[in-house]
């Protein structure tokens, strides 16, 4: 059985009383092998909300935020496993931007997920791309609130794409 690789459960958060908009989603990824099986969560964002994160620009989540980032923690934990495992990740940015008179954000995924069995020098990986777009308008109320999957890629032979610029490190 080769990787699996699912985007679900897609909904938007609106608290008024906190004066914030985002999204929630899960993404359920079943390797083969967990042992050597690689995760790389990439992101670019025109309004960053990391203070290591640059605008504008392709980064490694893990590098920039993978200690003290919830949506690691199911990861690291299972660092140990053998085998086949299914990994539930939980994505809450229900507060992603205040409510603001023309306030905007564009934020970019690239997930990609490589599994750790080898097969004569193969691996299975997938490649989840998706999109998030938030717009106020002059008063401060949304205009736009969307949270969409771009891409979905799997393959077996060769090396998974990364986007454009995204320099992946060793």
């Amino acid at each position: 059985m080769s990787l699996q690789f699912h985007f679900e459960d897609i909904g938007p958060h609106h608290d008024v009383d906190e004066g914030r908009i985002g999204h929630r989603f899960r993404l359920r990824i079943v390797f083969d092998r967990r042992e050597g099986a690689r995760l790389h969560w990439i992101e670019r964002c025109d309004r960053p909300y990391d203070e290591d994160m640059p605008a504008d620009t392709w980064v490694d989540m893990f590098r920039i935020a993978g200690g003290r980032s919830s949506l690691f923690t199911q990861w690291l934990s299972t660092a140990t496993d053998e085998g086949r495992i299914e990994l539930d990740f939980d994505f809450d940015d229900r507060f992603s931007m205040r409510l603001a008179p023309n306030a905007r954000r564009c934020l970019e995924w690239w997930v990609i997920a490589i599994d750790g069995e080898d097969r004569a020098g193969q691996r299975a990986w997938a490649v989840w791309q998706g999109v998030q777009r938030l717009h106020c308008d002059d008063q401060g109320r949304v205009v736009q609130h969307r949270l969409v999957q771009i891409d979905s890629l799997c393959g077996g032979e060769g090396y998974p794409p990364y986007p454009d610029g995204f320099r992946l490190s060793t």
